[in-house]
């Protein structure tokens, strides 16, 4: 049995339930910790349209960022087989979400206690800069965009060889390659983009410089720590 099999047995990743559990329990850790509430819903939820606009999207959000699983789900347990045990890009690709998640989960806990701490009068202060908040101002959407590149990393590994080729049904050709690798990337690319283009980002780096651009504090830590990628 392939590593990628074994995970997919232990994980049972193939179950359509872990596959909404899975991103909906990380959903709602950042929802608690933004006490209990995500404020980007705010003017959607009183709104419909917006509402239903808001469902589709997350709908093609949630099909896109598991299109590299659902790729290998679509390759026969017994062609998987044919593959070695341990690959590179497995190594890689495991590192990858490994760090990824443990990276954003370290986030949304050091920001989780930092807003304990300023409900029970422990500091004063208005933004996080300590932890690795102070080594990215995004550093839970660093750790979300590399553990679904490791996904991707993993994914790809499989559907670019010919096994992979194969189970799928593909040519083989390049350009088959090169859709297989495009179907495994399309995961994190997308990830990336909505963080940096749409929901993620530019919504934070609004409410925070409507606040605080004013403040010299806030505009040092702004100057002196990276926007995504960590410096240390």
């Amino acid at each position: 049995m392939t590593l990628l099999n074994t995970l997919l047995t232990l994980t049972n990743f193939r179950s359509p339930f872990l596959r909404t559990l899975v991103p909906s329990i990380g959903l709602a850790y950042a929802i608690q910790a933004e006490d209990g509430r995500d404020s980007r819903f705010d003017s959607i939820r009183t709104s419909p349209p917006k509402f239903l606009g808001a469902f589709f999207a997350q709908a093609t959000w949630v099909s896109l960022c598991l299109l590299p699983v659902l790729a290998l789900n679509s390759v026969p347990a017994t062609t998987l087989s044919a593959l070695p045990f341990l690959t590179l890009t497995d190594v890689i690709g495991v590192l990858l979400y490994i760090g990824g998640i443990g990276f954003e989960a370290t986030a949304d806990k050091q920001k989780s206690q930092w807003m304990e701490e300023k409900k029970n009068k422990k500091h004063n202060e208005d933004f996080l800069t300590r932890g690795l908040w102070g080594k990215s101002r995004h550093p839970n959407y660093f750790g979300e965009s590399t553990l679904w590149t490791g996904i991707a990393t993993v994914a790809a590994g499989v559907l670019v060889t010919n096994v992979g080729q194969a189970g799928m049904g593909f040519s083989g050709s390049l350009g088959a390659r090169l859709g297989a690798l495009a179907m495994a990337g399309i995961s994190p690319a997308f990830v990336t983009f909505l963080l940096f283009k749409v929901s993620g980002i530019p919504l934070s780096e609004e409410k925070y410089d409507k606040r605080y651009g004013d403040r010299k504090d806030y505009q040092e830590w702004k100057k002196n720590t990276p926007m995504f990628f960590p410096k240390f």
